[in-house]
């Protein structure tokens, strides 16, 4: 199972981007199918952002022990943030929902801004994890101790 977190969180990323993405670009041109194409993508990648989190605690169970301590802290952030996202990303799904069946501009603005800001904060979220791989060499297709 470790071995999917890498694609599940591509996944993640991908789709929750781009339905901030097509929602935002559907709301400037005021066409309603960008904004379709938004609600599906970010309602999919909702549940690509659970299975991310899941996925991650299997994977950090199976690295902790060989980390240098300077990763081991990009690790622990890294997962404090992967377990705040989901709830972040579900609330944000709920009130989008909400907005599929009752129009409020209000609610649709705040939804694009939290949106926003959202996708930052997974963006962040894939540094660190870049991080991890490329800087401290953290594998998960094979446990192997990091060059110190």
């Amino acid at each position: 199972m470790t071995e999917l977190h890498p694609p599940i969180v591509h996944f993640a990323i991908a789709l929750t981007m781009m339905g901030v993405i097509f929602e935002i670009l559907g709301f400037i041109s005021n066409r309603e199918s960008l904004k379709h194409a938004g609600f599906w993508t970010f309602l999919f990648g909702v549940i690509a952002v659970w299975g991310a989190m899941l996925t991650g605690h299997v994977a950090e169970e199976s690295v902790e022990n060989f980390l240098t301590e300077d990763a081991k802290k990009i690790l622990e952030t890294h997962e404090e943030l992967g377990n705040v996202l989901p709830f972040i990303f579900t609330i944000l799904g709920g009130l989008r929902l909400y907005l599929w069946f009752k129009e409020n501009k209000k609610l649709y603005y705040l939804f694009l801004i939290a949106g926003l800001i959202s996708i930052g904060l997974v963006g962040f979220q894939g540094k660190l994890g870049g991080t991890l791989v490329y800087e401290h060499l953290v594998k998960l297709d094979k446990i192997q101790k990091p060059v110190e």
